[in-house]
């Protein structure tokens, strides 16, 4: 984290599908939002807590900093607490706790890379973090949710590098092995 925030320090890229496939592909944009060192470690109470609604059961939250403000509604972050664990999760704004990636920042900016910053990419993160935390040896069947298979359809039909198998295989060589 450091490295990233010493070298680039912020990076914010929004983007949207070509004007002629936007009926086509209406959910197609993405969104590069890397925050600045200054913005993740500074209060996010409003956006990831509210001092008014906070229960014993949420205390975690006021501890939590986004990294990587992926749309307008989620966020990635990680925990910024005694326990100093590297893993980072995404945390969809509203009642939910944070749901874990199963990777820290380095594997998340890798992956990064082939999801382009696509909406919803962190979605499939968080269903192959499932997956590999229950069965490490099974081959991932695919992602169940609608946008994390959004996401894939997507990518699949307009960026041609993109295969979900390899997004999987590099997902298992970064994620943090318990």
């Amino acid at each position: 984290m450091w490295a990233y925030c010493e070298t680039a320090n912020g990076f914010d890229l929004n983007w949207t599908v070509r004007e002629e496939l936007e009926e086509q592909y209406p959910e197609c944009s993405g969104r590069l939002a890397l925050r600045r060192m200054q913005e993740i470690y500074g209060s996010w109470e409003g956006i990831v807590y509210f001092e008014k609604l906070m229960r014993p059961d949420r205390e975690r939250l006021r501890h939590f900093k986004i990294v990587d403000m992926n749309t307008d509604e989620a966020g990635v972050g990680f925990y910024h607490d005694e326990q100093q664990a590297p893993a980072l999760y995404y945390l969809s704004f509203g009642d939910r706790m944070p749901e874990p990636l199963g990777v820290d920042f380095e594997g998340y900016v890798k992956l990064l890379t082939l999801s382009l910053g696509y909406a919803h990419w962190p979605l499939l993160l968080t269903e192959l973090y499932r997956h590999f935390a229950a069965q490490p040896d099974q081959p991932f069947p695919g992602p169940q949710q609608a946008n994390a298979q959004e996401f894939v359809h997507d990518m699949t039909a307009l960026y041609p590098a993109f295969s979900l198998d390899a997004f999987v295989q590099l997902y298992d060589q970064v994620r943090l092995r318990r």
